[in-house]
């Protein structure tokens, strides 16, 4: 760049020069002719000196023009090679000064950016590390890109990244997560067993990075934990169970020869004997329910059919209590004559006896209506009651065993607090999601959705 600017300006002078020249010696030509010697070696004289003095000129003029440029040139090259403290001296004034004043300042700028971003590397590879659960992302292809010193003990291998998940996981549950994730669906979440211990797999899709996050969550313990929770339960009710049946067999044997006196005391204790005989059924039924790999007894369902035959059984306490019973199709669900479910039947008849029993024994006045509609292919049951309604704030933990909304009023009642999680852990069993609504004063809503042919 250098030469050919230095020769660009150094043909403009000599083209100066030239016309000078001509001009000297058209003038000399015609001067006197003992002066024209003279003159032509002047001009001669002078052009030559001119030549020298323009090639002088245009060499200093180029290296002050092209020095600044060659300086940023090499700047440019050097922070493209990742020097990012280089800087240049600016020229003394005009358009190559602000040049390198910009140039300076981008680089200053681009210093404090690749900084930043370094720190920030830095924290989140140190968070990742410090992260107890296995971690790991994926590109598009299934290749781990990332990944963290929980998942690699997980895989028990130090270098999975650059393998293919399956290399590290051979699990098909976490095969069947990566497949299922992507831009339809963000997350998703399912349990399997690596190496003989229990994890929680989730996988979430980042659709900016075109990456998958895959994490690892150990719930080993919180598993055994249960399980031997749920074996004590199981154990212990079935201890108590028959002891109860036995103090309930010998109070209703004595009942025909007890005295009027001593009456109230026998009937408290069959009353409190069918209320922990009713505890204990409940506690194994739930017991059964959390089980993994519990199975349903799938089979046909009419669904209508079974509503008539359970409301007779609630029809003789509906009528002591002066409530009307009623079972009606929603007009804004159509449903046929008669709507089959696949459906494990025992189990759902829990599920309504179970609703309806809370709404007849908390109603006082009014009716209880036994909705059943379809909806998108899924059966769509409604338990609605006139009672006294449930408080907006006990409405999350409605689902909870044990959990009680008027502990005194359910003790009176013989209520167990079991019921409502008996209904939720067999709702989901059948792929299927319940949902209350309530206000004070004005009733309860329970909602039921339960796909027709999947269970």
């Amino acid at each position: 760049m250098r030469r050919h600017f230095l020769v660009r300006i150094l043909l403009g002078y000599v083209a100066v020069i030239a016309v000078f020249t001509v001009v000297a010696l058209v003038v000399a030509g015609r001067a006197a002719p003992e002066a024209r010697p003279g003159l032509v070696a002047l001009v001669l004289v002078t052009a030559c000196l001119l030549v020298v003095a323009s090639g002088a000129i245009s060499f200093l003029t180029a290296h002050v023009l092209t020095q600044p440029v060659k300086s940023l040139t090499a700047a440019f090259r050097r922070i493209s090679a990742g020097d990012l403290d280089v800087r240049v001296l600016p020229a003394r004034q005009g358009r190559l000064r602000e040049l390198g004043d910009s140039f300076n300042e981008m680089a200053f700028r681009t210093q404090e950016l690749v900084a930043e971003l370094t720190r920030q590397r830095e924290a989140l590879n140190t968070v990742i590390a410090s992260i107890q659960e296995g971690l790991a992302v994926l590109d598009s292809s299934g290749v781990i890109v990332l990944a963290n010193d929980s998942f690699r003990r997980i895989c028990a291998d130090r270098d999975v990244v650059g393998k293919h998940y399956w290399e590290a996981i051979r699990d098909p549950h976490v095969a069947g997560l990566v497949k299922a994730v992507g831009p339809g669906q963000s997350t998703a979440t399912r349990r399997c067993d690596l190496g003989g211990r229990d994890y929680v797999c989730s996988a979430g899709f980042l659709p900016a990075a075109d990456r998958l996050v895959l994490t690892l969550h150990d719930v080993t313990e919180i598993s055994r934990t249960a399980e031997v929770k749920r074996d004590f339960v199981q154990n212990v009710s079935h201890e108590l169970r028959t002891p109860l049946t036995a103090i309930k067999g010998f109070a209703e044997t004595m009942q025909p020869t007890i005295d009027e006196a001593n009456r109230p005391y026998l009937e408290t204790i069959i009353r409190n004997t069918d209320r922990l005989v009713s505890l204990v059924q409940d506690l194994l039924t739930l017991s059964e329910l959390e089980e993994r790999g519990t199975e349903l007894q799938v089979e046909d369902v009419d669904l209508k059919a079974m509503a008539e035959q359970i409301l007779k059984l609630f029809e003789p306490r509906a009528r002591a209590k002066g409530l009307v019973l009623r079972l009606s199709i929603s007009s804004l669900l159509p449903l046929p004559s008669s709507l089959l479910l696949r459906a494990d039947r025992f189990k759902l008849e829990q599920v309504f006896i179970n609703l309806l029993d809370n709404a007849v024994k908390y109603t006082d006045r009014g009716e209880v209506e036994l909705v059943l509609g379809r909806e998108d292919g899924e059966a769509v049951i409604k338990v609605r009651d006139t009672g006294p309604g449930i408080a907006p704030e006990h409405l999350p933990r409605l689902f909870e065993r044990f959990y009680v909304v008027d502990k005194g009023r359910s003790r009176q009642l013989g209520g167990t607090g079991l019921g409502l999680s008996i209904v939720k852990h067999i709702v989901l069993l059948h792929s299927g999601e319940v949902t209350v609504e309530s206000t004070p004063g004005a009733g309860t809503t329970f909602t039921i959705t339960i796909p027709v042919r999947a269970a």
